[in-house]
């Protein structure tokens, strides 16, 4: 349901609605701001609410169907959520679909809809072929099949971070290219896209200039103004999601091939080229002399990351009893959602890391109610890797300490405890032992927690320094404050009812 933005103006308040991208050529604006025709205070967000129901009622089957006045049907939809009346609509096959929001309402609405478009489909066989095949499976337009495919990726389980990716990309494309029946696109199609995008602007959601205009004018005064497209790896990641989109409609005998095939961004030697590199001598000294954020992921985040040579969203994932002591050595666990089975491990704390004072910090999180070891991100949008990875990469690294090279980001940590730790002397298979790679036949998986190898593992770790990396000490009461906050976010988040909070606007 689209969530409304609550606006104070002159004239009263207003409540803001996000339109879909796919709808926003349908009907000519990103945004919808509709007044709440002088209602105040908790009666404002219910009406609010009612008209951001009868909206997603009225988008969903805008993607679904042909509409010839969207307006129309827009206007008469918001007339009847203000009146407070049944949103009556009537299909071009003459069935009528009432609804007022409640349960029963909603799911007869949902059945009706389910069976109109199971007669519409039908089913035949393709001939050779032995599968059974939608007869009208091409004809849909792209946008109805958009909404199946993201409700295909949420019933996998995959991160909502993932999902809104494929439905941005998704929705510029039909932006872009048009609302076709998915079995007209052809490769023609994708390459004029990919071409598209080389003028498209990064974030232009986010810059003043480009406010308020769909993604074709956006392309547009971005061509005229010369202003420079995408980089070559988002350029890539969307032809991914694209193929992934078009491959999954052709294993369901959909569609007859894959339009994206035979298409790519990068050479081989592009994908060389943007290969991450360590951190200098200089780069690290000039990290740690910067490194002085009050707040936990951000001031322990890189800290862990280069003295451990985890991942960053193994880091960001952590929970209390992830940090533990095992036969007088503390480590931590690495066994949540990794990169895979090979992955899984105990690695022990860089005696850096104890002497700058890890523990006394996880005993201040505890004190405060939290049972994660970075509280706050898990809240945010996307993976919990991103919120450090973000702010690292673009604000920190770029802007505070100035180093602006692409290929040195927050994963270079990595690739100097690796360096380091060959440097040291350490032998392939115990570096992989404590970064997670595989050696030989799965090294990783036979040492995930074996006592007898611990003094092992702490020993090579201990031979792993960066002497150019100075953090002073700092006590764990420095980051009070920001716990404090964050303890008083989510108590008042557990007293505020979940339909509640989608209408608050914050």
């Amino acid at each position: 349901m689209p969530k409304p933005y609550i606006l104070k103006r002159p004239a009263g308040w207003h409540a803001r609605y996000f339109v879909p991208l796919v709808l926003q050529p349908l009907l000519g604006s990103r945004y919808l701001v509709l007044s709440l025709q002088g209602e105040r205070g908790d009666a404002a967000r219910l009406s609010a609410a009612r008209i951001g129901y009868v909206l997603s009622r009225v988008f969903e089957w805008m993607r679904r169907n042909p509409v010839e006045k969207p307006k129309d049907l827009l206007a008469t939809a918001l007339a009847a959520a203000r009146k407070k009346i049944d949103l009556i609509i009537e299909l071009p096959d003459g069935t009528r679909i009432t609804t007022d929001g409640s349960p029963a309402e909603n799911a007869a609405a949902e059945r009706i809809m389910a069976e109109r478009e199971r007669i519409r489909l039908g089913a035949e066989a393709p001939s050779g072929t032995g599968v059974a095949r939608p007869a009208s499976a091409g004809r849909d337009p792209m946008s109805a099949r958009i909404e199946k495919h993201l409700s295909y990726m949420r019933g996998k389980a995959l991160s909502e971070k993932n999902v809104l990716d494929s439905e941005y990309t998704l929705g510029l494309f039909v932006a872009l290219v048009g609302d076709k029946a998915i079995g007209d696109i052809q490769p023609d199609d994708v390459e004029s896209f990919l071409a598209m995008l080389v003028d498209y602007p990064a974030n232009a959601s986010k810059k003043k200039q480009y406010r308020g205009l769909l993604p074709p004018a956006v392309l547009a005064k971005a061509r005229s103004d010369g202003a420079s497209g995408l980089s070559l790896r988002t350029r890539e990641k969307h032809l991914d999601r694209l193929r992934s989109f078009f491959g999954h409609h052709v294993k369901q005998h959909r569609l007859p091939f894959n339009p994206c095939d035979g298409y790519s961004v990068t050479t081989k030697a592009q994908d060389a080229e943007r290969s991450r590199e360590p951190f200098s001598k200089e780069d690290l000294a000039l990290i740690s002399r910067n490194l002085i954020s009050q707040v936990p992921h951000e001031y322990w985040g890189p800290i862990l990351a280069l003295h451990s040579g985890a991942r960053i969203n193994e880091l960001a994932q952590l929970k209390l009893d992830d940090v533990e002591e095992v036969s007088g050595i503390w480590g931590m666990h690495f066994r949540r959602k990794t990169k895979n089975a090979g992955s899984r491990r105990f690695v022990p704390l860089h005696p850096e890391v104890l002497r700058l004072g890890f523990l006394d910090y996880l005993r201040e999180v505890r004190r405060y109610g939290f049972d994660v070891v970075f509280p706050g991100i898990h809240d945010k949008a996307g993976e919990p890797g991103d919120v450090i990875g973000d702010w690292f990469n673009r604000t920190f690294l770029r802007k505070r300490c100035g180093i602006v090279s692409p290929t040195k980001v927050l994963h270079s940590f990595r690739h100097n405890f690796s360096t380091a730790a060959e440097r040291a002397g350490i032998p392939d298979a115990r570096i992989g032992q404590l970064t997670g790679h595989s050696a030989g036949k799965s090294v990783l998986r036979t040492h995930y927690i074996q006592p007898a190898t611990l003094p092992e593992r702490l020993a090579d770790l201990s031979k792993i320094s960066f002497p150019e990396f100075k953090v002073l000490v700092r006590k764990a009461a420095l980051f009070e404050h920001y716990l404090r906050r964050t303890r008083a976010v989510g108590e008042r988040q557990a007293r505020t009812p979940s339909d509640a909070r989608q209408v608050i606007s914050k």
